[in-house]
This record gives structure tokens, sequence and C-alpha cells, in this order.
């Protein structure tokens, strides 16, 4: 059982770091333009190992980590599956993690075969994150459901609303800042953090930009409040803190991104970062919320019995 449990939690801190790189290589592959590079699928050019050019292999890499993540999830799933009893929880978010990666495989052809139609890109970028939140729920859940519950619940009928909520809320801003990259909208204010001058600025680009920066601010707000929550007497366990102290730091971090590319000419290095900075939030508020409300905690009760 020992072996078994270090091999899973081994193979899913694989997957979310596989899973994290994906959507940074994806950032950079769209920044970079380099999304038309391999016009084909699943081929890039008609072969195996593409010609050598930087936009190509960026596109090559894209694709490549996608297959090593479904890899690593499929192995993932098997040994939680072998384990079923005990890895409820974790065997429901994997699972949901595979099906995930898969429909994120095939959209991604499509995506080649539409031309890089926005909407299916918005998608794409949607499934790529939820893959990432399954594989952080997963690797939570999983050793939390081999030991009785002795850790306290928030149980607040606020903090269950604004739990839920908050993860949701970011996961739009984020999926709206890829539609202002793919209108070419980010660029559209100059300034930080007004816009050209003005809070209310006129045109439809412009608009865009601020509402994305606005909102990013609004959601901030629920973000600090629940990893304020983990730290308050009750609620708070030792692993939900040290996640609150990550998710607070990422948020800092990519509100600061959002004015270094602003003041620094929209570098594709920045705007990569920047996506990535986000991931790393989303996941960290996944992990927060899981561990503060600990849905694996009523299985592991049942079986204690």
């Amino acid at each position: 059982m020992t072996a078994n449990l270090s091999w899973y939690r081994a193979t899913l801190l694989l997957g979310l770091a596989a899973a994290i790189a994906q959507v940074a290589l994806g950032g950079v592959v769209r920044v970079t333009g380099s999304g038309d590079a391999c016009p084909d699928w699943p081929l890039c050019h008609g072969q195996i190992i593409p010609p050598l050019d930087l936009n190509i292999w960026l596109e090559f890499s894209h694709r490549l980590s996608a297959s090593v993540l479904g890899v690593l999830v499929l192995i993932a799933s098997v040994l939680a599956w072998r384990q079923v009893p005990r890895f409820g929880t974790s065997l429901l978010a994997i699972g949901a993690a595979l099906v995930l990666v898969v429909a994120a495989a095939l959209l991604g052809g499509l995506t080649v075969l539409t031309e890089l139609s926005w909407w299916a890109r918005l998608i794409h970028l949607v499934l790529a994150e939820l893959v990432v939140a399954c594989i952080a729920v997963a690797w939570l859940a999983g050793p939390r459901e081999l030991r009785s519950v002795d850790e306290p619940r928030a149980g607040s009928k606020l903090d269950r609303t604004v739990g839920l909520a908050t993860p949701a809320a970011l996961l739009c801003v984020i999926v709206f800042g890829s539609y202002m990259v793919g209108f070419n909208y980010g660029a559209a204010c100059t300034s930080w953090p007004m816009c050209q001058g003005t809070r209310i600025p006129e045109g439809f680009a412009f608009i865009a930009n601020m509402t994305h920066r606005v909102t990013t601010a609004l959601i901030s707000l629920p973000v600090f409040w629940l990893c304020y929550r983990a730290w308050v007497p009750g609620p708070g366990t030792r692993r939900a803190r040290w996640i609150a102290v990550l998710a607070a730091g990422w948020m800092t971090a990519a509100i600061l991104l959002g004015a270094l590319m602003v003041w620094f000419n929209f570098s594709a290095l920045l705007r990569s970062l920047h996506l990535v900075t986000a991931t790393l939030l989303w996941v960290s508020l996944v992990g927060l919320v899981a561990v503060l409300f600990d849905p694996a905690r009523f299985r592991a009760r049942i079986l204690v019995k």
C-alpha cells in the first residue's frame, strides 16, 4: 500500500508539473504567433520530427508535452483504479483529468484543422486549466483518504459560497485575458493602472482591456479573503495555510506582471509569465478550497467506521 501510494503521488506530481508546463508552452506559442507553425496534426509538416525552426519547435514541444501529460495521467488513473475503495475522491479527480486530457488533445487537433479558430483556442485553454485543477485535487485528496479524519473543515455557508464561486470567477478572468490576446486587445492600453490616462476609455478594445483589469482587481478580494480564512483559528489546517501563502503570492505576482507588461512594451516573456502565474494562482486557489472544505473527508469517514 505504501509503495503504491508513493508511486501514485510521484506520478501525480510529475503530471501536475507537466500540466503547468503544457499551459506555459501554450502561452509561449500564443504570444509568439507559433500556433500555425505546424499546419497539420498529429504530425508536423508531415514528419514525426519536424524541421529545425524556432516557431515550429515551440509548437511541436507544446504537442510533445501534451503527450507526456497524457501518459502520466493514464498511469495515475491505473494506479488509482487498483485502489478504488481508498482512492474514491482522488480516483474521480484523476479520472476527470484523463477525460479532459483526451478532449484537449482532440480539440488541439481541431484547433489546427480549423486554422486556430478563436473559440477553439479558448475552449482548449479552459480544458487545460481544468486538467491542472483535477490533478491538484487528486494529489491533495489521495493521501488524506488513507488515514482517519482528524482535521477541522471550514463549514460556514459564506465560506462555501465564496470558495466555490471564486475559482470559477478566476477561470473566467483567465479565459477573458486569452480572448483579449486572440483579438489583439491586450496591448490596447499603453498605460497602467489607467488606460490612455482615463478610467473609462472609448472603443471596444480599450473597454475590454480595462474590464480585464477591473475584474482582476475585484477577484483579488475574495482570493485574499480565502487566504485569510485559512489562517484564522478553526477552519484552517497547516496544509491550507501553506497553500494560502502560495495563492496570495501568485495573486500579487499576477497583478505586478500585468503592470510590468505595459511598462515594458508587452514583451513576449512577460506575457507568457503572466499566463503561467495566473495558472499557478488558479491551481493554488483550487487546492486551497479543496483542503478547506475537504471533499475527501466524507469518503474517509465512511471508510474508518
